[in-house]
């Protein structure tokens, strides 16, 4: 049912001799919360990547996202749910694929899988 109420707050609402505002219900879809999302940090810089998308374990939990890009598509996992991305695996054009693997002690990303897509 629309509410209809006169400019001038006069007179019946049904009348629609006069001029009308329609105000109307929207259902408001709340923006994920910031701590949801993956990140990743570069030295003195954080990279924030949006909420993961995909739940690569199957424990109920997303916790991955995709960007593909020219060369290939790449997918970012956190595997302890912390927030921060701690496994990225690549997946290239001619179907190379790599993973690396976050070194929580010294902070390098080690290559921890290569293969091929065939």
């Amino acid at each position: 049912m629309d509410v209809h109420t006169h400019l001038d707050g006069s007179g019946d609402p049904d009348d629609h001799g006069d001029p009308v505002v329609e105000v109307a219900a929207h259902v408001v879809t709340p923006l994920p919360d910031a701590h949801d999302h993956l990140w990743m940090a570069d030295g003195d810089r954080i990279w924030d990547l949006g909420p993961a998308e995909t739940d690569t374990d199957a424990d109920g939990v997303a916790d991955s996202l995709t960007r593909v890009g020219p060369d290939g598509m790449t997918v970012y996992t956190d595997t302890d749910h912390d927030g921060r991305v701690d496994a990225i695996t690549e997946v290239h054009g001619d179907g190379a694929v790599e993973t690396h693997t976050l070194d929580g002690a010294t902070g390098e990303w080690i290559r921890t899988h290569v293969g091929r897509l065939d």
